[in-house]
């Protein structure tokens, strides 16, 4: 085989282990059936699709973990020897890469932010408003989901904006209730908005900013650690 395997997935399963990852949840972040990310720790070719694609599923792995430099050589090894030929019917199933978000994102953010400055403001000042819809996550590709707001006015919810600057995965419980979960490359922003609070894991604590109601918390960490947090504290 092109690298070894048995001994790079020993390491990453190593890795996931120390930063309190589940399989599950690796599955869940990359996209990848949990049998693929078993056979991988174990070494087990014989379930693995064609190795090209292996080693794609490596490389996110690795950069989940933020691991990818301690593994870089072993899979330079690889690049060393010739390009193998791809079977069409491979080639043709070829998962599409994601489209790297362009950097006018904090610009949208910035709009999203003042108009619901202004919204929350009218709200303080008017006896009565109907009910209306919240958005409960919006990013700069649009909302992940969206739920009711339950009578609570824009003025009376929790909102809470995250910016990453390392690559990073999130977990988020809602009002203890909505769970969801994101990978966020540099440069990417999502917006959260709850009744209550929010409960957040965080695998790379210096990855990200956070500012609820347009206040920075000042959430800080060391590269590649995992930490909990819930907002407002």
């Amino acid at each position: 085989m092109p690298f070894d395997l048995e001994k790079i997935g020993k390491f990453l399963k190593a890795r996931r282990e120390e930063k309190g990852f589940t399989i599950a949840q690796v599955s869940s972040v990359l996209c990848v059936r949990k049998s693929l990310i078993e056979a991988m720790e174990q070494g087990n070719w014989n379930v693995l699709p064609h190795y090209v694609y292996v080693r794609g599923y490596i490389k996110e792995y690795a950069n989940f973990l933020n691991v990818i430099n301690e593994i870089a050589d072993d899979l330079a090894e690889e690049e060393k020897t010739a390009t193998p030929e791809i079977p069409v019917q491979q080639l043709a199933a070829t998962p599409r890469k994601r489209i790297p978000r362009k950097t006018f994102v904090y610009s949208i953010v910035i709009v999203v932010l003042l108009g619901y400055l202004i919204v929350s403001r009218t709200q303080r000042e008017q006896p009565y408003a109907p009910p209306v819809e919240a958005t409960n996550v919006i990013s700069s590709s649009g909302a992940y989901g969206t739920g009711p707001a339950e009578n609570k006015s824009p003025a009376d919810m929790k909102m809470l904006m995250i910016s990453c600057q390392e690559r990073t995965w999130i977990s988020v419980i809602i009002d203890d209730a909505e769970k969801k979960e994101f990978m966020l490359n540099p440069q990417e922003v999502i917006m959260l908005s709850a009744k209550e609070r929010f409960d957040l894991l965080i695998g790379n604590a210096a990855g990200i900013k956070m500012f609820l109601n347009g206040r920075d918390i000042q959430f800080s960490g060391k590269s590649g650690e995992v930490k909990r947090i819930k907002l407002p504290s």
